[in-house]
C-alpha cells in the first residue's frame, strides 16, 4: 500500500524518480524515489525490484505528468514476447554490455488490459497518455531510450506501444512444441489459454512488422548461437554487444531470487499434451497457418 511508505512532495523528492505503476482510481501515478539506475537495469524484474527496494515514493496527479520537463532521447525499444522464451537472458546480455534496458515495467502491463484498451472505454485515450508521459520519465531516469521487455500481455495490443511508423520493436518468439511445454510446466497454463497466447504473439508481429521497423529474434537461436544472435541485435540496436558480456548473462540463471524460481506445476503434462493436440488440429491449422508463414523458416 502507499501508507506503507513515506510519501514525499515532487519539489522534495531530489534525485531521480522511476515510474512504478499507475493508480487509474485516483488518476495518480507512483514513483519510487531515489533507486539505483544500475540495480534497475540489472534486475530481472523492474517492478518486483522497486516494490523490494523501495523506501520513498512520489504519488503524482496525472494533470502534472511528465515530471520531467522534457524527454529528447526517443521511445524505447520495446521487446514483445509470449514469455518462457528467453527474454528475462536477453534482457541480462544488454545489461551485461552496458545497454540501457529494463524488464517488465507495471505501468505498461496495466494499460495494455482489455478494460483500458476497448474502444468503449472514454478513458482509453487518456490512460494511454499517461502510459507515455510515465515512458518519457522513464528514459529521463535512465539518462537514455532503454530497451523495455515487456510482459506477455502487452502482446495482445502491440498499436498501443508504437507512436510513429519509425519506432523500431523486437518480437522474440520459438518453437510452439517447447514453449508450450514450459509454459504448462511453469505456469500450469491450459491447452486453451496456451494456444491462444501464442497466437497473440504471432498476430503483434504481423502488425509490429508493417507498423514499425521491427527485429524478429528466435529463442533457438539464442539457444544454438547465441553470440551471432547478440550480434544480430546490437546491429538492430545501432551498438556491439561482445560475446564477453553474452558469456557472464549465461553463466547464471536470468530469473535467480523470482518467483519463477520453482517446482513444475503438478498435472504439466496432461495440458502440455492437450496444447499440442489443440495446435495440431486440423481448425487451428489452417488458421494459424499465414502467421506461421511471416516467420523466417517456417
Amino acid at each position: 500500500s502507499p501508507h506503507d511508505f513515506v510519501s514525499s512532495r515532487c519539489d522534495e523528492s531530489g534525485g531521480v524518480a522511476f515510474p512504478y505503476c499507475l493508480d487509474m482510481t485516483h488518476r495518480r501515478a507512483i514513483y519510487v524515489c531515489d533507486a539505483d539506475a544500475k540495480a534497475v537495469q540489472s534486475a530481472p524484474f523492474y517492478y518486483l525490484h522497486l516494490r523490494q527496494t523501495a523506501q520513498r515514493i512520489l504519488s503524482v496527479p496525472f494533470e502534472c505528468l511528465p515530471l520531467s520537463s522534457s524527454s529528447p532521447h526517443g521511445d524505447p525499444v520495446f521487446l514483445f514476447s509470449p514469455g518462457r522464451v528467453g527474454s528475462t537472458l536477453v534482457s541480462r546480455v544488454l545489461a551485461e554490455a552496458g545497454i540501457a534496458s529494463v524488464s517488465e515495467p507495471d505501468f505498461f502491463t496495466q494499460v495494455a488490459r482489455p478494460f483500458w484498451q476497448s474502444p468503449l472505454n472514454p478513458l482509453r485515450r487518456s490512460i494511454a497518455d499517461a502510459m507515455w508521459k510515465l515512458s518519457d520519465d522513464l528514459c529521463f531516469a535512465l539518462g537514455e531510450a532503454p530497451v523495455v521487455k515487456l510482459r506477455a500481455e502487452c502482446a495482445a495490443y502491440p498499436q498501443l506501444f508504437v507512436r510513429q511508423p519509425s519506432a523500431r520493436t523486437i518480437v522474440l518468439v520459438r518453437d510452439f512444441e517447447s514453449w508450450s511445454r514450459s509454459t504448462a510446466q511453469v505456469f500450469g497454463a491450459g491447452p486453451g489459454n496456451a494456444v491462444r497466447k501464442y497466437l497473440a504473439a504471432l498476430r503483434c508481429y504481423d502488425i509490429l512488422r508493417q507498423s514499425s521497423h521491427c527485429h524478429l529474434m528466435r529463442y533457438e537461436a539464442w539457444v544454438h548461437d547465441p553470440d551471432a544472435a547478440a550480434s544480430a541485435l546490437g546491429r538492430f540496436l545501432g551498438v556491439t554487444i561482445g560475446p564477453e558480456a553474452v558469456q557472464r548473462a549465461f553463466s547464471s540463471h536470468s530469473q535467480a531470487g523470482t518467483p519463477l524460481m520453482r517446482r513444475q506445476r503438478p498435472g504439466w503434462e496432461e495440458k502440455w499434451q492437450g496444447a499440442l493436440a489443440l495446435w495440431r488440429s486440423p481448425r487451428l491449422v489452417s488458421a494459424r497457418a499465414r502467421l506461421e508463414g511471416l516467420l523466417p523458416g517456417a
